[in-house]
């Protein structure tokens, strides 16, 4: 990491609280161990002293546990404590299984087949082109990172039916896409997959965010 003024994408996660405290932000400095870090949403809920993982979005940069010295807003300070390397092909397989369906939505049949999917109607499952991307995704209690055979658009709306490796049934979601990138040649695999997809929930169970969250425990205690 280079000390001064930078611009580095970083994922926070603290598990301090009752609920995983899961944020996207950006490293705009690191000195004498201590990095400055502005969240994409409010980080009022993580007190100091609270350990905190960055993980970085590269695949290849170590992941770092690390303490809250300081909070305000969306603003946050942590100091460096241990450094993990870790292998960059291997570890986006301890995202854990979550087995996914989805379905793209044109913008015509959003009003009205998003609520019949939720409310639990089998008819949009009856149409369209339903995919269903490994298992093995990246996830956080509020969205998910998969591979796809091809672009998304950013704001189209997915139906999803997702669960989680190790508990019983399935629920019914809605998530909107993010953003849609290329997979760079040198991570592309025989699965002939092309692009990333991030998607954001917009409706999701209770029970499903629960059993994301206990996920979300269970791969950061093996971690560290």
């Amino acid at each position: 990491m280079t000390a001064g003024g930078v611009s580095i994408p970083v994922e926070v996660v603290c598990l301090a609280g009752a609920v995983p405290f899961i944020a996207n932000g950006t490293i705009h400095s690191f000195h004498d161990g201590t990095y400055a870090i502005g969240l994409d949403r409010d980080a009022s809920a993580l007190a100091p002293g609270s350990v905190t993982i960055l993980n970085f979005h590269d695949g290849t940069t170590p992941r770092v546990v690390a303490t809250v010295t300081e909070v305000r807003g969306n603003q946050l300070a942590c100091h460096q404590q241990q450094v993990h390397e870790r292998e960059r092909r291997a570890f986006p397989r301890l995202h854990g299984g979550v087995p996914l369906r989805f379905r793209v939505l044109s913008p015509t049949e959003e009003a009205t087949e998003g609520p019949a999917w939720l409310a639990g109607e089998a008819g949009p499952a009856a149409r369209g082109t339903w995919l269903s991307p490994e298992e093995f995704v990246n996830f956080s209690v509020t969205g998910l990172r998969f591979d796809a055979l091809d672009i998304l658009a950013g704001g189209e709306l997915l139906l999803l039916e997702l669960g989680v490796r190790g508990r019983p049934g399935r629920w019914r979601c809605t998530a909107r896409v993010v953003r849609s990138w290329p997979i760079a040649d040198e991570d592309r695999t025989p699965n002939g997959l092309t692009h990333h997809v991030a998607i954001n929930f917009e409706v999701i169970p209770d029970a499903a965010q629960e059993a994301l969250s206990e996920l979300t425990i269970d791969i950061q205690d093996t971690l560290l």
